[in-house]
């Protein structure tokens, strides 16, 4: 996996100790026996704004499911509703930059929120729950053709990459997330709300690409308490989500 020099130019915000960590932990493994059952975890992204009056009741949704072992969900906030008077405390320029990529590999011609997205390949009603769990009951009944794993290892996470059918090859990304987080809106669409946000994204690093010859290891930090992990193989970078694991440490 060509990840190492790739992750250490992205990564921003980062220990120094991680970056090391993960310079000296990513080996390829031998190649084993393609398992029988994988269990597919859905990556459900929200692209949401605080200054997004339309946003709140998606968020809610986002929330609801954020909390089942087989959904991996992930609040990205964008920039460009910053101009009405409330800049978004958790809004990334990348994020934005991401929800761009995906409207131009579905050819489409705008961006907006609050926009859905499961397992990079379907736009979903965001306000919609019972639009969201059908979404991810397709997803999950797809054909797996990775297996992405997380377990703790020490005082460590080992996350493991195994070809499942045929060989495929990925984009590989990292997420790591807070598990909630509340924020006062004082101006904006939302003046006067409190809105309390669940798996907002704070770091997401493209490392490499896997080329699917044979299993991956990645070794990185555990999450500190009150955060989460997530990694996935992508088409590209804005294609098919083939698979994805997370790992999440709450607050005790």
């Amino acid at each position: 996996m060509r990840a190492l020099c790739a992750y250490l130019r992205v990564m921003r915000g980062t220990s120094s100790l991680m970056v090391a960590v993960l310079g000296l932990a990513l080996s390829a493994m031998p190649v084993l026996a393609p398992a029988q059952q994988v269990e597919r975890a859905v990556v459900v992204e929200l692209f949401t704004s605080q200054g997004c009056s339309s946003c709140p009741p998606a968020d809610e949704v986002l929330a609801q499911i954020s909390g089942r072992a087989d959904v991996i969900a992930l609040s990205l906030h964008v920039d460009y509703w910053d101009y009405l008077g409330w800049r978004d405390t958790f809004a990334q320029r990348q994020f934005t930059e991401r929800q761009i990529a995906y409207r131009d590999a579905w050819q489409k011609t705008v961006i907006y929120t609050p926009q859905m997205v499961v397992m990079g390949a379907e736009d979903v009603r965001a306000s919609s729950s019972n639009a969201v769990a059908s979404a991810i009951d397709r997803a999950q009944a797809a054909d797996a053709l990775v297996n992405v794993s997380i377990e703790r290892d020490g005082g460590m996470l080992k996350c493991r990459i195994d070809p499942v059918a045929g060989q495929v090859s990925g984009t590989v990304w990292i997420a790591k997330y807070d598990l909630s987080e509340s924020v006062a809106i004082q101006r904006g669409e939302n003046a006067g709300r409190e809105i309390t946000y669940r798996h907002v994204v704070r770091s997401l690093n493209r490392i490499g690409t896997w080329t699917g010859a044979e299993p991956e290891e990645v070794a990185m930090p555990q999450p500190e308490p009150g955060e989460g992990v997530a990694i996935w193989i992508q088409n590209g970078d804005a294609g098919p989500i083939m698979a994805a694991a997370k790992i999440e440490n709450p607050v005790e």
